[in-house]
This record gives C-alpha cells, structure tokens and sequence, in this order.
C-alpha cells in the first residue's frame, strides 16, 4: 500500500468555506461594509450575488456572514443559510428554516408560514439579536414555487408591527439575472439594484485556487503545480468555464483514485482517468444534497443504463431496478407515484434527462464512457448521507 494522499480531504469539499477567498475580497469587503451601515443607521439591506455555477457565491455568502459573527463578538449575531435545493422551496419550509437557525425559541411546526416570520423577528427583537439572511439559488424557488417569496424577504418591515427589523443583511443568490423576469414590479422595486456579478474565473485564477485548497488538503509530496496546471485547464475550457466546484471535484477524486491504487502521488493518468468517467454535470455537491429517496431514485437510473448498455431506458425498467437497490440495501420500495416525483425532481435538478417514459438517461455523460461512469457514480452514491471511499 502506498502512502495516504490526504491531509484532509474534506477541505475539497463544497461544505468547506475557506478562510480566503482568492478574488473574491472586495465582495467580502463590500458586504462587510454594507453590513455595519446597516447597523449603524437602522433597516436593512437586499445584496444579489449573480454568478454561474462554480463561481464562489455561496463560500462568499457564508465567509461574510462568519467573518462578521468572529468580528464582533460583543453583539449576538446569527446567520442562517438557506438552500431550497437542500430546504425545500415553499414558504413554509423556508421560514422554518429561518426560525430554527435565527431564533430556534420562536420554532413550531404548528405555525403557519407568516406566522413563523413574525415569531422569527419579534424572538429577534426581543433578545436584541442580529440576524444575517443567506438565500442561495433563488432561481430554482422561484421555478418551483409560485409564492412571493422575494416579496416576503424583501419587505421585513412590513411583517413587523414595530417596523423594527433586527436582520441588517439579506442576500440572495442567482445562477443568472432571469430570475429577475419572474417577478412583478412590487418585487422588483422591493430587490433594488445592490447587484454583483461573479464573472467565470480565469485559468489563472482556477489555478491559484485550486492551489491554495491543494496545500491544505493534500500532502506535499503527492502532487505539483503541473498537476494542478492541468486540473486548471480542463477546468477552464467549454461546458465548465472556470467551474471551481469541478476543479476540486476533479481533484478530490484523483487523489482518492490513487489512494485506492496504492500510489504515493497524484499523477496526470488519474487525473484523465477521473475526467474520462466523471461530468461536470454531475458534482460531488449535488450528490451530498440528496436525500434518501433521490440518491435510490438516481441509484436506479444508473443502474438500469448500466445494464441495457444504452443512452436510455426505460420508466418500467428503472422501477425494476428500484426494487432489486431497495432490497440490497434493506429500505422499504417507494410507492410508484412517490418514486416518479423524485424522478421529476432529478429532472428539476438537471441530473437526469427524461424525453419520454420510454427515454429516460442521465445529463452530461459521455456516451463512449458511459458504462464507466456509472459503474462510478454508483461507488460514489450512499444513501446513508456519507461519501464512499
């Protein structure tokens, strides 16, 4: 056996919010700054972050919000971080969210959506805390739910008898400014225009982040710069365009690759051999995001595509293959209706391609490298919620 790669690999993962974010500062440093007017004037602020996937708005959004929670310590500061992707994208779901994280002593199931955002602000109020609202990926709420959201987010004050509001930030983040075509002009007029553009990253930019990231998961001796060299360029190129996400995901990945191999090093061959059986389409984050009933359901495609040899299969023979994964890894079979909604989720997540009952594969995969690539994505899935490997 070879030596470990790994110093710490969880530091390639996307849950990992670095204490530095190369090229990112003076979004930092504007937020930071938007923030204490805020306080120190009264109200509070609506900041969009837009940028495409892979662009650092989310490491950005939660770098603020603990930098400001370890910056003044003398005021009680919370911060909740909300995904509907991990959350759910109904009111209800979203304001519960906000309730446990923000002020967990005003939570109640038995509380309607507006009657969980009173709660929320006057628990605020009341113990004199600050509270920091972090929305990530408002565009796909917006695409599943038709509630006003953005209205509710963006008009506190008008929830607040008081009109006291003790959330000084709220930030919302989009993959594109569309999300903004969805809205009336009420909503619009409530967003404002505090908007930044994540622009893609460079090759030399990927490059010096994925360095960065390589010296505090990875030992010294078990890669180069010319390593990361080429994860930069393969992660620069069309469809991923600077994706840094794919780039860490490459890495982490290769390193596992070589630690099952035995090897000391991370060398190019593990890097091309991770690149050949992965998409880009598909990231280690989304697979973390899945709960139980998605990952059987994705579990399945894969392997009915596996064992057709084709680019799709079928409704029937994926309900086929539910049954046989269900009994390996000993969960009860979803009822067919509830089986077919996590089919339409994947689909709403951009995992898998439906064109028909009869036509059904998963995004992005190569079709030459199509049988490899699920043989690896189904080593990589784990229901229990931990990554294999």
């Amino acid at each position: 056996m070879g030596k470990k790669i790994f110093i710490d690999s969880s530091k390639l993962l996307p849950s990992y919010v670095p204490q530095e974010l190369p090229y990112r500062e003076s979004a930092l440093n504007e937020l930071e700054k938007s923030f204490a007017e805020s306080v120190r004037e009264g109200g509070y602020r609506v900041h969009q972050i837009i940028g495409d996937v892979g662009t650092g708005k989310t490491a950005t959004m939660l770098r603020f919000a603990q930098n400001v929670v370890s910056k003044k310590k003398e005021l009680d500061i919370r911060y909740a971080y909300i995904n509907p992707r991990q959350h759910g994208s109904s009111r209800l779901m979203i304001f519960r969210q906000l309730a446990y994280q923000l002020a967990p002593e005003s939570y109640s199931t038995s509380l309607s959506a507006e009657e969980l955002l009173l709660e929320t602000l006057r628990a605020l109020e009341k113990n004199e805390r600050l509270g920091i609202l972090l929305f990530d990926e408002i565009d796909f709420a917006l695409k599943r739910s038709k509630e006003p959201i953005v209205y509710n987010l963006t008009r506190l004050n008008e929830s607040m008898p008081s009109g006291r509001i003790m959330i000084p930030v709220v930030i919302i983040s989009s993959r594109s400014l569309k999300f903004r075509d969805e809205l009336d002009r009420a909503e619009l007029s409530s967003l404002g225009n505090r908007i930044t553009i994540f622009e893609h990253y460079t090759p030399k930019q990927v490059f010096d982040i994925v360095l960065k990231r390589a010296e505090e998961s990875i030992r010294p001796s078990a890669y180069d710069e010319k390593i990361i060299k080429y994860i930069a360029d393969i992660s620069s190129q069309p469809p991923v365009y600077g994706d840094i996400r794919y780039a860490l995901d490459i890495l982490l990945n290769a390193g596992m690759l070589a630690e099952s191999q035995g090897s000391d090093r991370i060398t190019v061959e593990h890097i091309r051999k991770v690149v050949s059986i992965t998409s880009p389409s598909i990231t280690q984050e989304d697979l973390t995001l899945l709960d139980t009933g998605l990952k059987i359901a994705l579990l399945s495609v894969a392997r009915a595509l596996k064992a057709d040899g084709e680019p799709y299969t079928s409704l029937d023979r994926i309900v086929e293959m539910q049954k046989e994964v269900c009994k390996e890894i000993k969960v009860s079979e979803y009822e067919l209706k509830d089986f077919i909604r996590f089919l339409q989720e994947l689909e709403d997540r951009g995992l898998i391609e439906v064109k028909g009952v009869a036509k059904i594969g998963i995004s992005g995969a190569p079709v030459q490298n199509l049988n490899d690539f699920l043989t690896y994505l189904i080593k990589r899935l784990d229901v229990n919620g931990e990554q294999n490997g």
